[in-house]
């Protein structure tokens, strides 16, 4: 069948288009795929490791008030430990809803850490029975077996979900890879009828896809600033979004573990300066406390850095529970290492706030002191300067800037406004809490 110039004409840009729409619906599916993966790393992948960052905590701290609660017999010790053990169960249950893939390490471990809340029922019977012999056997044989259990599931949990995660990018890899090499095939075919075409298409799918392999092995690698430019309102730019948002979150992530403080696991000096930043670059109004302990350095040179440590991390968890009873999702908690923490909060909270700060540690405080020291209301220990000195039982001075009430351009101009009302604060035998009231005109 003879066809005239204009119909093979027509019929070439129809094969041509054809052969278009089969390089775009292709490149398409494939940036879906893509999309997806990385929409699991973001959504499941990630979220499962600091699950299981959240569960090593609360199985730790489980141990521990196990370990209190039979040495010392404290109802807070096993209040505790329920409350660590609620806390586990719905994390468990989170993890597990994350990905279905690992639900028989999840299953596993439920059942040790069911297993080991039983053994601490009986040995809690065991300690109020006055059977001490018998709860430390239970303790240190059947318990401490499935408390090794749970950790070792973790850390199967954990390799498995690494290992998801890697497969997951390699997925990625091998997808990008794929994808360019047909749509390459694809292209070179199409070129025979239309070579603007084909070169446009080309140009555009082989520098988009080169630009996505490579960020996948930039963040693959630790370098999250190496990523994609795409431009457009099509699924690349999507998955350029994506790619954004998930390089983002793991610098957050990196940054937030490198910068966190290691015993209470709050965010450290680098977080705080930049929260404190961007509050007062959007002109917020907001109050600033910084808390310090008195007399900390006494108590930890008398009683060791071990009861120290147990001090600060009591008081993590007093200013916790107190941000999470009167303050807002937006307050920040901070450590700023040390006894300093740093708590931001709204002007309309912070009296309430402060207020019952002074009054949790000073009613909780002293079960760290022995009774005798506890009793005199001092202790003798050694001062800055190498010397017997008598410390009396620790205070808590909270220093607070509020800037409905003074203009503050940068945040060093809070650090020394609160470093000041500080050292006011300290000359106060007692705990109390210090507001700077004077006004800026």
């Amino acid at each position: 069948m003879n066809l005239t110039l204009r119909k093979q004409i027509f019929f070439s840009y129809i094969l041509m288009i054809v052969f278009n729409l089969i390089v775009g619906l292709y490149a398409i599916w494939n940036f879906k795929e893509l999309n997806i993966i990385t929409n699991d790393i973001i959504l499941s992948d990630i979220p499962i490791s600091e699950n299981l960052a959240k569960l090593t905590d609360c199985i730790l701290a489980q141990d521990l008030h196990e370990k209190r609660f039979i040495n010392f017999q404290q109802p807070e010790s096993e209040s505790q430990f329920w409350s660590r053990s609620r806390q586990f169960k719905s994390l468990l249950t989170d993890t597990g809803n994350l990905s279905g893939s690992l639900k028989t390490f999840v299953d596993n471990l439920g059942a040790y850490h069911d297993k080991y809340d039983e053994l601490f029922i009986e040995e809690s019977g065991l300690v109020k029975a006055g059977r001490l012999k018998e709860a430390e056997k239970i303790s240190r044989g059947e318990a401490k077996i499935n408390f090794d259990k749970m950790l070792l599931s973790i850390k199967d949990i954990d390799r498995a979900a690494k290992q998801q995660q890697n497969q997951h990018i390699s997925r990625s890899n091998a997808l990008g890879e794929r994808a360019l090499m047909i749509a390459i095939v694809l292209s070179v075919v199409s070129f025979a009828f239309g070579i603007m075409f084909a070169l446009l298409i080309t140009n555009h799918l082989t520098a988009s896809i080169e630009r996505l392999k490579a960020a996948t092995h930039s963040i693959r690698s630790g370098n999250y600033d190496n990523l994609p430019e795409i431009k457009g309102a099509d699924e690349l730019a999507d998955l350029e979004i994506s790619f954004k948002e998930m390089s983002v979150r793991l610098k957050e992530l990196e940054e937030m573990n490198l910068d966190a403080n290691p015993l209470t696991k709050l965010p450290g000096n680098l977080a705080i300066e930049k929260e404190l930043l961007t509050r007062l670059n959007e002109t917020q109004k907001f109050s600033f406390c910084l808390i310090d302990l008195d007399n900390f350095k006494g108590f930890n040179d008398r009683y060791g850095y071990a009861r120290g440590s147990d001090v600060i991390k009591w008081m993590s968890d007093v200013l916790t529970n107190i941000r999470k009873d009167l303050g807002t999702q937006e307050d920040f908690l901070g450590h700023i290492g040390g006894d300093d923490f740093v708590l931001i909060c709204t002007p309309e909270r912070v009296h309430a706030i402060c207020d019952r700060i002074v009054d949790d540690f000073d009613r909780g405080i002293g079960r760290f002191y022995d009774p005798e020291d506890l009793k005199k209301g001092f202790i003798v220990s050694i001062d800055r300067n190498d010397k017997p000195t008598i410390f009396g039982i620790m205070t808590i001075s909270i220093a607070v800037v509020n800037t409905d009430r003074t203009l503050i351009r940068e945040p060093k101009e809070v650090a020394l406004k609160v470093t000041e009302l500080k050292q006011y604060a300290k000359t106060f035998p007692k705990s109390l809490c210090i507001m700077d009231r004077r006004r800026t005109l």
